[in-house]
């Protein structure tokens, strides 16, 4: 085990100081100063905002390659705004444009109207100025190439679809009075907000509202009685499966079954229960897993099939394997079988606390592995017994970051300053294989593995860690202020934050219900819609490949997608300098050498890092300085 030297360390920090200004290699310069800038993650052109102007730039040749004016979208009258009071409450925490996932289209709100721009083309797709409503939500459906919107126009709630290839309305249906818009803020509506389409069906829950409509004519089938705040279609089609919390951060919530004909109840009552965290559709029966425990329910009658819980409270995470259950109650973990019958003896204590986070369960070959916020231990998957006699454990002060090695089928883990191999097949627990001096622990987002060894990173640190436990490179920067703590825009996708393995392993720490599928026999089938931890690092692809319309622009920028998404070689660091200076730092992972280095002019800087040519577009008032990859 070997420990950093302070001299290493201050070599490094001095020859950060010493430095020379670099300047562009291209300009755009514009008529006035550019508010907002993003890029599309399929077809990488940038698009920037500029007064009345949006504009977009091809990521290879650098050049405007389409202008958009107040002639293509309208312009803003006084009376547009005066005439309607919500107006401000609406917009106010909307961005001038959003780039939207697994999709060509960029949205733009610019003189109180909302734009739907193909980046590819430059067309603008639909134009609300044309209307006499406002758009106050917007939703994609990748599966057939449309947009819902949802709608003020005076004062009525109106649902609209967009046929994305004419960027015409096919109908318009008023569903409520407009006041219940005001209800929720953007920031909820975005965790409740969900359309899904059915085959000639779109299923849209709405600010608590669930709807039914006919997807070619917007016919209003119905609108269910009650307030819910998840829904989930079973396979059969017939029925919808329903959740109702009291409030966002309710432990208590309401299980229901609809009718999709009337989306009535077929239930005679709704199943009070703690927060619901866990479905399975068997067919004729239903699986809940929830705080109290596990219960399977007849679908047609609501009735109870176990007789007992499982659990009797606090449980939290469920993983199936094949026809089994692991889960995790408080701070234990068992495994059960179809039936509710335990297959450990014993539940295996998998933290110190039941609030610790779960970095990592599942099983590996045989085995079950665990990384918690204070243990990490293998336990055989028949039997339940431990296989290290003891645990390794974390300071549960300190992060762990873990992340997974597929060549050799093992985990690194970083806790504590130290950094673990966790080998399935060691018949004890490993010591650390390296000891690191990190100067912001705190702040570390990110831990990867290379073939050379192990990078860990943050915001202002990158280090280096070859596997026999030596330091490669230890980088480490000052921050330019509180501004340099944000996650800035453009860095994730060139690889410098945690979005690569150790994200899809933090993302189990909490979990997304969604609705595993089964036959009658309980073989797993699929599921009505991805789960959360895929969804962190594949949502966007998969978007693209479960549409037809999507899949077409997919393919025509797949090299060019897949390069964004799987660049993980460098770091970028906004770092403040020894003159003073703010600048932007690149720090190639595999050996710590800082290969670029570019001076920012402002505490907030606005520019994006295209991960596929390692171009870098960067604001400053009127201009757009692009530095080309070095």
């Amino acid at each position: 085990m070997k420990k950093i030297t302070l001299s290493i360390l201050m070599a490094l920090s001095l020859s950060f100081s010493g430095y020379s200004q670099r300047s562009f290699d291209e300009k755009i310069t514009t008529e006035s100063n550019i508010q907002d800038l993003v890029q599309n993650e399929i077809t990488g052109v940038i698009v920037f905002k500029e007064g009345n102007t949006i504009k977009g730039i091809n990521p290879e040749t650098k050049k405007i390659i389409w202008t958009l004016t107040s002639e293509d979208f309208g312009k803003t009258s006084a009376a547009d705004i005066l005439s309607d009071p919500d107006f401000g409450k609406i917009f106010k925490d909307k961005s001038d444009l959003t780039s939207i996932a697994g999709s060509p289209y960029v949205e733009a709100y610019i003189n109180s109207k909302f734009i739907i721009i193909n980046t590819d083309t430059g067309k603008v797709v639909y134009n609300s100025s044309k209307e006499s409503f406002w758009v106050t939500q917007s939703d994609f459906l990748p599966e057939t190439d449309e947009y819902l919107l949802t709608l003020k126009s005076g004062g009525d709630m109106a649902i609209a679809l967009i046929d994305m290839k004419t960027g015409n309305l096919k109908w318009n249906t008023v569903v409520d009075k407009a006041k219940s818009l005001f209800s929720f803020s953007l920031k909820e509506s975005a965790n409740t907000n969900i359309a899904r389409v059915n085959g000639s069906v779109i299923y849209y829950l709405l600010y608590g509202k669930l709807y039914s409509f006919e997807r070619e004519t917007g016919k209003l089938n119905w609108k269910a009685e009650e307030d819910y705040s998840k829904f989930f279609l079973t396979q059969n089609d017939k029925n919808i499966v329903v959740v109702n919390s009291k409030g966002l951060l309710s432990s208590k919530e309401y299980l229901n079954v609809l009718s999709t004909d009337n989306g009535k109840s077929i239930w005679k009552e709704s199943i009070k229960t703690k927060k619901v965290i866990y479905l399975e559709d068997w067919g004729t029966k239903l699986l809940i897993a929830h705080y109290g425990g596990f219960n399977f329910y007849d679908l047609k009658s609501g009735e109870k099939i176990w007789k007992k819980d499982a659990r009797g409270d606090g449980l939290k995470k469920v993983i199936p394997i094949e026809q089994d259950f692991l889960y995790v109650a408080e701070n234990e973990m068992m495994l059960i079988d179809k039936d509710g019958q335990k297959i450990w003896k014993k539940f295996i204590e998998i933290a110190d606390d039941k609030e610790d986070p779960i970095y990592y369960l599942g099983r590996v070959g045989d085995k079950v592995m665990y990384l918690t916020g204070t243990y990490g231990n293998l336990v055989d998957y028949k039997t339940g017994v431990k296989l290290w006699k003891r645990n390794i454990k974390f300071n549960e002060k300190r992060p762990v970051l873990p992340t997974y090695d597929e060549a050799t089928n093992t985990y690194l883990v970083y806790n504590d300053e130290k950094l673990y191999k966790f080998d399935p097949s060691i018949s004890d627990k490993p010591e650390p294989f390296a000891k690191v001096n990190v100067k912001n622990e705190k702040d570390l987002n990110s831990i990867e593995n290379y073939p050379w060894g192990v990078a860990i990173s943050g915001p202002v640190e990158v280090m280096g860690v070859a596997l026999d436990g030596s330091i490669k490179y230890h980088n480490v920067y000052k921050q330019p202020g509180e501004t340099g703590r944000r996650l800035l825009k453009g860095v994730s996708g060139a690889g410098s934050l945690a979005m690569g393995a150790a994200s899809a392993i933090n993302g189990l720490v909490g979990q997304e219900i969604d609705l595993i599928v089964r036959d009658e026999k309980g073989n797993i089938v699929g599921n009505i819609h991805k789960d959360a931890d895929e969804k962190l690092l594949k949502k966007s692809k998969n978007q693209a490949v479960a549409s037809a319309a999507m899949g077409i622009v997919a393919a025509k920028f797949n090299s060019r997608f897949n390069a964004m998404k799987q660049n993980r070689d460098f770091s970028y660091i906004f770092a403040k300098a020894e003159t003073g200076e703010k600048v932007l730092v690149k720090v190639r992972k595999a050996d710590g050498v800082e290969v670029d280095k570019i001076i920012f002019k402002n505490n907030k800087p606005i520019y994006e890092i295209d991960p596929a040519t390692q171009n870098i577009f960067y604001v400053l008032d009127n201009s757009i300085q692009i530095f080309n990859k070095k």
